[in-house]
């Protein structure tokens, strides 16, 4: 059995890796790609190809059962990208689920937790951002590198970028391209660290981070925080959504909406 997990409360402000978190959870054993994938193989997703984190995002419609099918395949059988599904709500469309997982030791006693997951193959990647609520990211399956940067890095060097993103602040450059700016001004370089199946990260609002696929992976995140602080946010980045969704405010710049629609 694991030991009591520390909630993030205990941890303070900086990123805290846990090995083997959920390691007793039935998830990892349960949640295959061919699994997954029977649960509801008809229902429409649409998955990201690229980094649409600095470069325009590309949106591509599937359906759940063809995209985790494509996970199971050798990435060289085929000559057609694969996509990264993002910002899933898995436990939503699918909350039987939920008795695989036991999350409940994860999150400060009180809080509100939006789960979102990640899922997708090997060599994805999400461009460098922070998030604007904290964050416990969990992998149930294969194998991902976070690249860390303190707040206030990307800042310094000053390339955030203006492209917007609901619940994110984003980066003109990614790690690689950033790291030399970073060494001239005499900031950290990234740090990084991998998990594996079963591993979690807390990562706190504000800290930024670019993720790559190991492997194909799921990852489900936690973003949570204070009712006051969660509640206020929705209602405040809504109403950014509903003025970016009408075209008043930074249209064509984003990553919710596709090149091929136009909208960025």
């Amino acid at each position: 059995m694991t030991q009591p997990f520390p909630t993030p409360r205990e941890w303070g402000r900086t990123p805290q890796l846990w090995r083997g978190a959920a390691q007793d959870w039935p998830a990892l054993q349960r949640w295959t790609f061919a699994h997954l994938g029977a649960l509801d193989p008809h229902r429409p997703v649409q998955v990201v190809q690229g980094n649409r984190e600095i470069d325009a995002a590309h949106l591509v419609s599937t359906t759940w059962g063809e995209h985790l099918a494509r996970l199971d395949q050798d990435p060289r059988a085929t000559h057609e990208p694969v996509g990264h599904l993002k910002e899933f709500d898995l436990l939503k469309h699918f909350p039987a689920l939920r008795n695989d997982l036991d999350p409940s030791a994860l999150f400060p006693p009180g809080s509100v937790v939006s789960h979102q997951a990640w899922i997708g193959p090997a060599h994805a990647r999400t461009g460098l951002h922070h998030d604007l609520l904290d964050n416990v990211a969990l992998t149930l399956r294969g194998r991902k590198r976070f690249y860390l940067l303190p707040p206030g890095s990307v800042e310094a060097a000053q390339l955030v970028s203006r492209k917007f993103d609901r619940w994110a602040r984003l980066s003109v450059l990614g790690v690689d391209a950033l790291a030399p700016r970073l060494h001239a001004l005499g900031l950290a370089a990234p740090q990084v660290v991998d998990l594996g199946p079963g591993d979690a990260l807390y990562l706190p609002r504000g800290w930024w981070h670019e993720v790559v696929n190991l492997e194909a992976s799921v990852l489900l995140s936690g973003f949570f925080g204070s009712r006051r602080r969660t509640w206020g946010l929705w209602l405040q980045t809504g109403a950014w959504q509903l003025a970016h969704n009408a075209g008043l405010w930074r249209r064509g710049h984003c990553t919710c909406h596709s090149r091929a629609t136009g909208s960025n």
